[in-house]
């Protein structure tokens, strides 16, 4: 047989190298892939908002003239964006359905992510998962301005449908790719440790915040049961009954996160009712059940309980970013107050809104921010002066529990050698016989000095000599 040519050789390699690059090579996502990111949510959100609707006219006798309106309106609803109903602006929308279009873009997002190998191709998920709903939103602006002139729904402002739609999507797809570039961007730009353990303690205490709302709302639930009845049986029939209790339902976590900016020390407006941990002006309401949680009189001393609630998630952020560096423990202290206060800002910015012709409704944004801050910065400093008191009485060291440096947190453990950490000291005397003075001793002692190795007063012989006393005479 003859030996290969020269030129089929060179071929043969050079389809080697493109094989080879080509893998290398990171796989951009399918055009389906990438369609499925931006139009899934949108899509999924469209036929709830239709069937909903067509199951309220339904249920209402009413006609289908402005069922496309009324349908393009639900999704501009759920992506906070103001409507016009019968002449009365609505700015006070459910969170509900803003949550799961939110968890929705980020479940897609971060599924999309899992197999990308590039920045760029992250970046081009995520950007696609704006726009497939930015595309919805403008569809839903053509169609409400289309039946404006015959149904109740105006055409709202296409600047702040775009701006909303930005935002709810763009936080979740942000969301859903943070998992991934997190740990590069840490490393990269050197953040300390510090800043990383305050910033979880923020976001730990905004959560346990939110959570105290929610023990606030179900109090006053169980407190006016009978107000809340009431407002039930309004409803007349098994159709106004059920759609009291959605309304109310989808309407349960503006309250949640109001009640929550009530117990850092803000005031709540809604309708003409003012409220604060203390006190209470009374005043009208809207007619939803889920507003008969307002108490309708000053809380007196159970009104002070509130406070726990920030309270305890200042002394979390205090504990949680505890350390032997006052500087570094203080430092995490103000970072995790400013994520949670800012968290908060974002949530009472989307709970709250004007409510008609009743006025405004929700926190002041500026407040809410200004009062968690100082609430829970407070608490968690005062919590650091109590740790640092205990440890200056010697409470932590008395007990023999190893100090705790943030900056060692999240460093990497060492790798340990499981040979060298079950038989100490082996690396010194492996090749030595215990009985004789071998040439390993001799080779071992070559680099020590000459006037020691040959002195009998200096030492026991090579032989008698402990394990790892070569490496302390080499030292």
């Amino acid at each position: 047989m003859s030996a290969p040519s020269t030129s089929n050789l060179a071929a043969r390699l050079r389809q080697v190298r493109l094989a080879r690059r080509a893998d290398q090579e990171p796989k951009l996502p399918a055009t389906w892939d990438v369609i499925k990111v931006g139009l899934t949510v949108p899509t999924v959100a469209w036929l709830v908002s239709a069937v909903t609707v067509l199951i309220t006219k339904v249920a209402a006798g009413a006609g289908f003239s402005s069922f496309g309106s009324a349908t393009a309106a639900g999704w501009l609803a759920a992506n906070q964006t103001a409507l016009t109903v019968g002449g009365v602006t609505i700015g006070v929308l459910p969170l509900v359905p803003t949550l799961l279009i939110g968890y929705g873009t980020y479940r897609v997002v971060r599924r999309a992510t899992v197999d990308a190998t590039s920045f760029n191709e992250l970046l081009r998920i995520a950007g696609t998962a704006v726009v497939g709903p930015l595309v919805a939103t403008a569809l839903a602006l053509a169609v409400v301005a289309d039946g404006s002139s015959s149904g109740p729904v105006g055409s709202p402002s296409p600047l702040a449908a775009f701006g909303m739609t930005i935002v709810v999507h763009g936080v979740a797809a942000l969301a859903g790719v943070v998992p991934r570039v997190i740990g590069p961007f840490l490393d990269e730009f050197a953040v300390a440790a510090s800043d990383r353990i305050g910033a979880e303690a923020g976001v730990a205490a905004f959560f346990a915040l939110i959570a105290g709302g929610g023990v606030a709302v179900f109090a006053g639930f169980l407190a006016h049961l009978g107000a809340v009845s009431d407002l039930l049986s309004r409803g007349n029939t098994f159709d106004g009954y059920l759609g009291l209790s959605v309304l109310s339902i989808l309407y349960l976590p503006n309250f949640v996160v109001n009640a929550a900016a009530v117990t850092a020390g803000a005031s709540a407006t809604l309708g003409g009712t003012t409220i604060d941990a203390l006190s209470t002006h009374p005043g009208t309401l809207p007619p939803v059940p889920i507003a008969a949680v307002v108490p309708g009189s000053d809380l007196g001393a159970w009104g002070a309980l509130l406070y726990a609630v920030p309270a305890l998630a200042g002394v979390l952020i205090g504990w949680h970013t505890r350390s032997d560096d006052l500087v570094a423990h203080l430092r995490a202290i103000g970072v995790g107050a400013a994520v949670a206060s800012l968290l908060m800002v974002v949530a009472v910015a989307f709970s709250g809104g004007t409510l008609g012709e009743m006025g405004e409704a929700g926190v002041s944004v500026p407040l809410a921010g200004v009062f968690t801050l100082t609430a829970l910065g407070v608490t968690a400093t005062a919590t650091a002066g109590i740790l640092w008191l205990n440890r200056g009485f010697g409470g932590r060291r008395a007990s023999g529990a190893p100090d705790l440096d943030l900056d060692e947190l999240l460093d990497e453990p060492e790798p340990v050698d499981a040979d060298a950490d079950s038989n100490p000291g082996a690396d010194a005397d492996s090749d030595q016989d215990p009985d004789s003075g071998d040439e390993d001793g001799t080779e071992a002692l070559d680099d020590v000095d000459p006037a020691v190795a040959s002195g009998a007063d200096h030492g026991p012989p090579a032989g008698d000599r402990p394990p790892g006393s070569v490496r302390e005479l080499d030292n």
